[in-house]
């Protein structure tokens, strides 16, 4: 029949040419706000991110009379997914996940009764939906804020004897809804002791 494997392909990210620059400018920016801040115990350093964690994919890959210009995957846009948004302290402490889901109530979650869920919950992991989509939103960051990030730098600060207004630093990638300012205004006003770093676009 003349077919032959075929995958879909897109373009990657492009790293600047100016990357170790810039790096370079991050770690300056982190080590004057670790001077002036006070920011002495790793655990009062936090980066996190999310990721895609597929539940059911469907393949890229078909076959395809040789040549063909288009190939077409029945359901390649009905891909089955959450979020799992994964934060670690600097010292190598890993904090609880936040998984959200598409959906507009709890019983887009999974149900209270599934395997290892009364675990999970003790481990203080986080089920979260979005009505939109799978990823976060405004309304998940700050629930991932106020309920994961937030009381891991409250424990912190309690058994290392810091204050309870001791700034903290997390360090981001420069996702939109990171960056935006409607999340920093959030963070700023809730929580002025938490200082956000950027990695920059491209160098993660």
């Amino acid at each position: 029949l003349g077919w032959v494997p075929r995958a879909s392909t897109r373009a990657a990210q492009k790293t600047p040419v100016d990357a170790e620059q810039k790096i370079f400018e991050l770690f300056v920016r982190l080590s004057l706000m670790v001077r002036d801040s006070g920011v002495r115990h790793p655990d009062l350093l936090v980066n996190f991110d999310q990721t895609q964690v597929v539940m059911a994919d469907n393949t890229a890959n078909t076959f395809e009379v040789r040549g063909a210009k288009q190939v077409s995957v029945l359901g390649k846009e009905e891909k089955r997914a959450f979020t799992a948004v994964v934060g670690v302290s600097a010292s190598g402490d890993l904090l609880p996940m936040q998984f959200i889901f598409k959906g507009g109530s709890h019983r887009s979650l999974p149900s209270s009764h599934a395997p290892s869920m009364d675990e999970a919950t003790r481990l203080g992991f986080v089920y979260s939906w979005n009505s939109a989509n799978y990823w976060s939103s405004l309304p998940t960051m700050a629930e991932y804020m106020e309920r994961i990030v937030v009381p891991h730098f409250a424990r912190a600060k309690q058994l290392h004897g810091y204050a309870d207004d001791q700034d903290c630093a997390v360090i981001l990638d420069c996702w939109s809804v990171h960056r935006s300012e409607a999340f920093r205004q959030l963070v700023r006003g809730r929580w002025p002791w938490i200082r956000l770093l950027f990695i920059p676009g491209g160098t993660t």
